[in-house]
């Protein structure tokens, strides 16, 4: 962070991205400062928002997520206005417009939140917004508040205390937990409060014209189409009459749902939140039986370490007779596994930037020799697999945006090593497209570990996709909710629809082949197929890992490119707050 407070600051501007929140915004309440201080009462703030149609929360982007996103930016606003200020919404490219608001507003100084993952349009963006700002004299401030402590060389930050080296981190779970612990005894920072009415400077009051200008978008079709992107490039697309229907996603967005939504899990709820073991949750009720905070934690509607602070306070209210989990299965567990997942991003960016994304070059990620059979992985987005469990998951994620992290593990372990064979990277893709909660180091590195690619080698635990959830769910209520026409089979049949014989199938109303798919694959032999396949990938990773000891050279500082870390097997099951 590079800081600016001379007596000449004048207008001030907060650019919002995704810490879309006034609550634990350091960077704000930076920027508040500028203007109160220095004797500098005259001054102005403006809040921005642009809405960038190439960056990673919309360039694939179903229609829900869309409108999530809208209604977290319009939920900002209206925050902002009960403060007497307001949000500055443009669209387009932030290189572009946010120069053409530094010289309307007369800006001399713009905070926001740090991007540490690497992500690189993220990257590219910052990096010419910043050259863009130099050649204005704009001063550009930036702090890290993603996650609970800082990514990168910072101060109090995971890879400042690994010796500056972004190939030095920790790369399971327990040896992070170790690294936080060093770190100021393992404490979290106390979140930050929202700046109140008294803190945002009077203004005089704004025009009529002004006001009409810069305000959120009410629809998505007002978003502008991608940069340099033809229509097979860009993921979900939609026109003004599938984004009119009526949509049910799991939460709808804004900083104020955000904290409600954590009075109404956590806060109130104190023994459950104690005793609270991600692994024990269900993927079947109907309910979820999780917290559904991701999607506001991936857009910075709410921030992690309100969420740390709001958990320590519900366990210390939890009668004693609790038992209390503890990480990395824990609530505090699930917020731990975010920094965790954050952290690898970090480091595989910076020893090969862009690569986190993909399996090329990835220093996290084992080359698999994966088919690619686009007939397979349509059927598998549509949930037209035959297999209704596989299927129930891919019509929920449709239809709310989410699903819970088992369901998660089970769709992809099909699409991937369990079954279909394909390449983790079209399936996370596809996630990034429909989740609410997408998350760019949280949805790639999933992948990874439920592909084997990754931090779980264990390629010979196979999720079935009839067996798995038959124990927890056996009379398939939440496959009759998602995939309704085989709402009227009998639960012996409900997983397995394909061992019922003709007069039950036509008794339940239903019609292998026309109704409902037969199944795709047969996973008692493509399972025992696959797993023969990962064998000898594995094989050849440890020739090819052989061969590079030979060429071993010295550990990367942050940013610059090295040697990939030591791969280590794992066998707690990853899991994050969904």
């Amino acid at each position: 962070m590079s800081k600016s407070t001379s007596a000449s600051t004048g207008a001030v501007m907060h650019w919002f991205r995704k810490g879309l929140r006034l609550h634990d915004n350091p960077a704000l309440l930076h920027a508040l400062s500028l203007v109160n201080g220095n004797n500098n009462s005259g001054g102005s703030i403006y809040p921005v928002y642009v809405v960038d149609p190439n960056s990673y929360s919309l360039l694939k982007c179903s229609v829900m997520r869309a409108k999530f996103l809208l209604e977290c930016v319009k939920d900002l606003d209206n925050s902002l206005r009960e403060r007497g200020s307001r949000l500055y919404v443009v669209t387009g490219d932030p290189v572009e417009e946010l120069p053409k608001l530094w010289k309307e507003f007369g800006i001399t100084h713009m905070t926001h939140e740090a991007d540490e993952t690497g992500e690189p349009y993220s990257l590219q963006r910052d990096v010419d917004v910043k050259n863009a700002a130099k050649k204005a004299g704009v001063s550009v401030i930036d702090f890290a508040s993603e996650t609970l402590r800082p990514l990168g060389n910072r101060e109090g930050g995971y890879v400042a205390n690994c010796g500056g080296f972004a190939n030095n981190i920790p790369t399971t779970m327990s040896s992070f937990q170790q690294l936080l612990s060093r770190i100021e005894r393992g404490s979290i920072p106390l979140p930050l409060e929202s700046p109140g009415r008294d803190m945002f400077p009077k203004q005089a009051a704004i025009s009529d014209l002004l006001d009409t200008k810069y305000r959120p978008l009410e629809h998505p079709c007002d978003i502008p189409w991608p940069r340099g992107y033809s229509r097979n490039e860009i993921g979900p697309v939609w026109d003004r009459k599938a984004a009119d229907k009526k949509t049910s996603p799991i939460v709808k967005g804004g900083e104020s749902l955000a904290l409600a939504q954590l009075q109404k899990t956590v806060t109130a709820r104190p023994d459950w939140s104690a005793s609270f073991e991600k692994p024990k949750t269900s993927c079947t009720d109907i309910s979820p039986s999780t917290t559904v905070l991701s999607p506001y934690l991936s857009v910075g509607c709410i921030s992690p370490r309100t969420v740390w602070h709001a958990v320590s306070d519900a366990n210390a209210r939890a009668s004693s007779k609790t038992s209390r989990s503890k990480p990395p299965v824990s609530l505090h567990g699930q917020l731990l596994w975010r920094d965790f997942n954050n952290l690898i991003a970090h480091s595989a960016n910076a020893q090969a930037p862009g690569s986190w994304s993909q399996m090329h070059d990835n220093p996290y990620c084992r080359n698999i020799p994966w088919s690619s059979d686009p007939s397979l992985l349509t059927a598998w987005k549509e949930g037209r697999t035959g297999y209704p469990w596989i299927d129930a998951c891919m019509a929920q994620l449709r239809a709310e945006g989410w699903i819970h992290h088992l369901g998660r593990h089970a769709v992809a372990c099909f699409l991937t090593r369990g079954d279909l064979w394909q390449s983790w990277e079209v399936g996370a893709e596809f996630f990034e497209g429909e989740l609410l909660d997408a998350d760019y180091a949280l949805n790639n590195f999933n992948w990874l570990w439920l592909s084997c690619s990754g931090f779980f080698y264990q390629y010979f635990r196979c999720y079935s996709p009839v067996a798995f959830q038959k124990k927890n769910d056996p009379n398939g209520n939440y496959i009759r909710k998602w995939v309704p026409e085989l709402a009227e089979l009998p639960a012996k049949y409900i997983y397995e629809p394909w061992t019922a014989n003709v007069s039950i199938l036509k008794k339940a109303g239903v019609k292998l082949g026309v109704d409902y798919p037969r199944p795709i694959v047969d996973h008692t032999v493509v399972s025992k197929e696959n797993m023969s396949k990962m064998s000898l990938a594995y094989d050849m990773h440890k020739d090819a890992e052989a061969s590079a000891k030979k060429a071993k050279g010295k550990p990367a500082a942050s940013g610059d490119a090295g040697d990939p870390p030591k791969k280590k097997a794992k066998k707690s099951v990853q899991s994050k707050l969904k």
